[in-house]
């Protein structure tokens, strides 16, 4: 839900994702986007792809025509996927994605978003630092991700005692036009 907010993805956009796990966001991706949108999504792992067009197909009765998994590294493959300044939106939920900027910088329109997320403190730096150092990229903005539940009976309203968390950091930044 934060990623599909904060990165503002829009019905008819084109985006691309990589690091497409189970298919979960790639099915909150789709939703946003319909059916005038378009989702490249890119996967390492043939049996993670295959994992993601499942549930994919399970969740919506069929494959959609606007969605395209390739297999393989995404700094490899994006340039023959998509066209250079065509895609509005970059989600990269992967271990370095710092190593993507300059491809994605590429596929990225001006004023396009890249939308990072990273589990550790050491990914977010690496992350925001490589935008910065691209010089394509506005000032990154990141924040961290967390759920806590409440205890909620009569008047005891209060955080549960303990908490299973797991942590999560987003990194949003906007490219910039070239020359500016």
């Amino acid at each position: 839900a934060l990623i599909t907010t904060f990165g503002d993805i829009f019905p008819g956009a084109v985006v691309v994702e990589a690091g497409v796990g189970s298919g979960a966001l790639s099915l909150y991706l789709l939703r946003a986007i319909g059916a005038q949108g378009r989702l490249h999504s890119f996967e390492r792992r043939q049996e993670f792809a295959e994992i993601a067009q499942a549930n994919v197909r399970t969740s919506f009765g069929h494959h959609p025509e606007n969605w395209t998994v390739t297999i393989g590294d995404l700094q490899e493959r994006l340039a023959s996927v998509v066209e250079s300044g065509s895609v509005d939106r970059v989600v990269l939920d992967m271990l370095a994605p710092w190593e993507c900027v300059e491809q994605v910088s590429q596929a990225l329109a001006p004023g396009g978003l890249f939308i990072g997320y990273v589990a550790t403190v050491t990914q977010l730096s690496r992350l925001t630092e490589e935008l910065r150092g691209s010089g394509n990229f506005n000032e990154p903005e990141a924040f961290e991700s967390m759920t806590r539940d409440w205890h909620l009976q009569g008047l005891a309203v209060r955080p549960e005692h303990r908490m299973i968390g797991h942590t999560g950091f987003i990194v949003i930044a906007r490219r910039l036009a070239p020359g500016t």
